[in-house]
């Protein structure tokens, strides 16, 4: 073989080298892994609550009730709230029956509010499968049903075992369920409780709503304290990257009242007049008609997994057939109402994720001292209110469904300190289902106003 052909073989051979090597580069697609557009960045705006002390932080009630004889008395003290609570989770409860047909309104009504009975009041109805893991319940499967508050009856029938009832005690509506519970634990229960509500807890009086539905309301005028709180405000660039799919595809804009964040299928809006928020994703359709339960579960799980439990938020009202559920801020385990959304994260959930979610991006920081203004305020005994509200022509009390206290929550009136909040004692009223405020302050002329 000459020295030409060896030449030609090895140019043969580089050409086709060359070929195979320019065909592998152009056709070469590297193995990218696919993103799930449909998850969130993991991002947390707070602190997260550990997934098994969700149902406890957020679902609790807000009054606690003794009736003996002709005299109630009650609290809405937070400590004495929980002790109660703490006790009751340390039970063991069985024989859970359904007695809802064998009771009608009256006889259910005579069993909460009878002799030696311990009433435990929730905002709303709270279902029962839910609350159920928070306490030693046997028949935990066979829970399908509702409550907005628990009896303890500590009457001795000679037995060794008692009741504890919860019941649904609304207007046209009743769920009534009894457990039992050993007489041992309840009378240990009653020697720490009784004698400490008989003499530390205020007295309260019934009063007849409507032909439905009584409650009980404080016998005498009450002080309430007033608070100022400094807010410190979170970043919506926080929640944009905790709500949106894909946060590098959002684009920003401005609006009259704030910023706006929109993707190709989702808006998030703030309003910086009230540090307020609205995220909207209409590609999730609302499911109207959930069970409760999977509603306040997911709700709950929903804020936790971006930590948006900023303050104490508690569970205040739920609709399953608008697939809504709203949480409102407490402050010493009184309810905040504010007009413009700053006290509440409401949501409603679609078929498998969030459809619309407000709620404020603020959070409390520290709260003044009575050196700094924070004072006392009189409100007038229930009676009075009761009162008030019947002489309103504009109300009729037959759509009156709870009077509460509550804080009315604004801004400080000085415009160089609008961080503070001022948070004021305050009867509310719900009426057709909505919160709403008694004006006292129009009312001292007549000497029943704020003292």
């Amino acid at each position: 073989m000459n020295y030409e052909k060896i030449k030609s073989i090895i140019l043969t051979l580089l050409v086709c080298i060359s070929i195979f090597l320019t065909f592998n580069l152009w056709t070469y697609q590297p193995g990218y892994d696919t993103i799930n557009s449909d998850e969130a960045y993991d991002v947390s705006v707070g602190d997260k609550i550990p997934e098994n002390e969700l149902n406890s932080v957020l679902i609790k009630p807000f009054k606690l009730f003794y009736h003996t004889g002709n005299r109630t008395v009650g609290t809405s003290n937070e400590t004495e709230i929980d002790n109660v609570i703490e006790q009751l989770r340390g039970w063991t409860l069985f024989d859970l029956k359904d007695l809802s047909r064998e009771y009608n309104m009256t006889e259910i009504k005579s069993v909460i509010h009878g002799e030696k009975k311990v009433e435990i009041v929730f905002p709303d109805n709270v279902p029962l499968s839910i609350y159920s893991q928070m306490l030693k319940l046997e028949e935990k499967n066979t829970l399908n049903g509702s409550f907005n508050r628990i009896i303890i009856d500590l009457n001795n029938n000679g037995s060794d075992t008692g009741s504890v009832y919860f019941v649904l005690y609304e207007s046209g509506e009743k769920k009534f369920y009894e457990s039992r519970v050993d007489r041992a634990s309840l009378e240990a229960f009653e020697e720490r409780f009784v004698q400490k509500a008989v003499y530390n807890f205020d007295e309260y009086i019934e009063q007849p709503l409507n032909n439905k539905k009584t409650i009980f309301l404080p016998k005498n005028p009450e002080d309430y304290i007033s608070y100022r709180y400094y807010s410190d405000l979170d970043s919506p660039e926080e929640y944009v990257q905790a709500l949106f799919s894909d946060p590098n595809s959002v684009d920003k804009g401005f609006t009259e009242q704030g910023e706006k964040f929109t993707n190709v299928y989702s808006l998030l809006k703030t309003n910086k007049e009230h540090n307020t928020l609205s995220y909207v994703n209409p590609s999730e359709e609302k499911n109207g008609g959930s069970s409760a339960t999977e509603l306040l579960q997911k709700s709950m799980e929903f804020v936790n997994d971006h930590g948006g439990w900023t303050d104490d938020y508690q569970f205040f009202s739920m609709s399953p057939l608008e697939n809504k559920i709203v949480y409102r801020l407490f402050v010493h385990n009184y309810p905040v109402f504010n007009e413009n959304g700053m006290a509440e994260i409401s949501q409603i959930m679609g078929q498998e994720s969030i459809n619309e979610y407000n709620r404020p991006y603020f959070k409390l920081d520290y709260v003044l001292g009575i050196e700094d203004g924070v004072n006392e305020v009189r409100l007038p005994a229930g009676s009075t209110v009761l009162y008030l509200l019947a002489k309103e022509d504009t109300i009729n009390l037959e759509y009156v469904e709870d009077v509460i206290v509550g804080y009315k929550m604004t801004r400080d009136s000085n415009e160089s300190n609008r961080k503070f909040l001022v948070f004021e004692p305050s009867w509310y009223y719900k009426y057709d289902g909505n919160w709403l405020r008694l004006p006292l302050e129009e009312q001292e002329g007549l000497g029943i106003g704020l003292e």
